[in-house]
């Protein structure tokens, strides 16, 4: 059952190509493009590193669209892309580091409750350190990776073409 909804989930994730990068106006683009942005946020310890993890926003113009809904108005279908760069910190001991999240993701809504996403370019991607689909850390993406969101908090990262820092290590 499993290896059938993995292909279903990759096979779906074919049929609709990622969202294109951003043009080098750097504006939303048309088509149904709107401006988004990424707060400032902190990852208690334990969640995902073994240390509080302060995420500082360098710079944001990111941008999203829905262009799927279900029938109820819920986004079946989003895409987000843009310009996003953070300054991650390890409060505990205070080091820190600049990371480029500049990349597009697709984002796949599907009825039982999961997610599927498609990343291209460099992303952030967070997994908890209980997640039992990948290993918990605080990645940085860069490349093409799928990765799959199931009820009950579990993540999985079926394919994965590029490289992936995990910002636990680096600023244990």
């Amino acid at each position: 059952m499993k290896t059938m909804l993995l292909a279903a989930a990759l096979v779906a994730v074919a049929a609709v190509p990622a969202a294109a990068a951003p043009g080098s106006g750097g504006g939303g683009g048309g088509g149904g493009w709107e401006p988004t942005s990424t707060p400032p946020f902190v990852i208690p310890a334990g969640q995902v590193c073994a240390f509080e993890v302060k995420g500082d926003i360098v710079a944001d113009r990111e941008w999203m669209r829905t262009p799927a809904t279900f029938p109820d108005g819920k986004p079946q279908v989003q895409d987000f892309r843009g310009v996003l760069v953070i300054r991650y910190t390890n409060t505990g001991n205070g080091r820190s580091v600049v990371r480029d999240a500049t990349g597009s993701i697709r984002v796949y809504s599907l009825p039982d409750g999961s997610r599927i996403q498609q990343l291209h370019g460099h992303n952030a991607l967070p997994v908890r350190a209980a997640n039992t689909g990948f290993p918990g850390g605080d990645y940085i993406t860069s490349g093409d990776f799928v990765v799959i969101d199931r009820p009950g908090g579990v993540r999985e990262i079926p394919v994965q073409l590029g490289t992936m820092e995990n910002l636990c290590k680096t600023l244990a």
